[in-house]
């Protein structure tokens, strides 16, 4: 599908870099099972970071797939109806402390055997490390190697960092995920995605292999504006108003 750039809202509480209508930028590719698909969004995005002044020393990419914390509860026996809360859960990671992460999981019933598997995974950094968790035969494992093979063909293999904590909190996601970030750390996630093979089958469709990113303008923008280099536009906006001049007839 060709990205569109859309006017979105949600109903939330305004917060540093979250607002609650800005400008998203969408790409998603439908019909394409492998990760290739991944691979071509990814490229989309290092390309627009790389052309407006931000290097992969600014702004990395995590990459996991949803199939990595799948295989660690089907290790310990974990019923896959408490795949989706635990993944609302692992999201959180960054954002509470450990004993409240596993308060959250004990509460599910996920037991404190398992809540240490899924805390130990998520801290591996390393193919090796979670082919010596998951297998030589984990899907998640050929997925993700492939694609870092992908991305280093590309040469945008700087910009990827392997990280399992990165899951996406909404439960449509079947596979990869990803979810750009500021090196720094002073704010928010910049863009996020991944695969959604299922979710138009809910929908009433057919399923179909899918993957896609949303990029908000909020983040990149405060970015832009840290590192001084945020374009100025080459005309002016004025204010005009049609009919009754009140509020409501202001156009901009």
């Amino acid at each position: 599908m060709p990205p569109a750039a859309l006017h979105v809202y949600k109903p939330q509480d305004v917060c540093p870099h979250a607002l609650r209508r800005f400008v998203q930028w969408n790409m998603d590719i439908v019909g394409v099972p492998g990760v290739e698909a991944e691979a071509e969004l990814l490229a989309a995005i290092t390309m627009f970071f790389d052309r407006v002044g931000i290097s992969s020393q600014d702004v990395g990419i995590k990459v996991s797939s949803r199939k990595v914390l799948q295989g660690v509860l089907a290790k310990y026996g974990i019923p896959s109806e408490l795949f989706a809360p635990v993944c609302v859960i692992v999201d959180k990671i960054e954002k509470l402390p450990r004993e409240k992460v596993e308060e959250e999981l004990g509460a599910l019933g996920v037991p404190p055997e398992t809540i240490d598997g899924v805390l130990a995974t998520m801290s591996v950094r390393s193919f090796e490390q979670l082919e010596a968790l998951l297998g030589s035969d984990s899907d998640a494992l050929t997925d993700l190697r492939r694609l870092f093979e992908l991305a280093k063909g590309y040469g945008y293999d700087d910009w990827l960092v392997f990280d399992p904590s990165v899951v996406r909190g909404l439960a449509y996601y079947t596979g990869t995920v990803f979810e750009g970030f500021d090196r720094s750390g002073n704010l928010r996630a910049i863009c996020g995605g991944g695969r959604y093979d299922k979710l138009l089958g809910t929908f009433g469709g057919a399923d179909l292999p899918c993957c896609g990113f949303g990029f908000g303008d909020a983040v990149i923008v405060e970015l832009l504006k840290e590192k001084n280099i945020l374009p100025s536009p080459g005309h002016q906006v004025r204010p005009s108003c049609v009919g009754d001049c009140g509020q409501a007839g202001l156009l901009a």
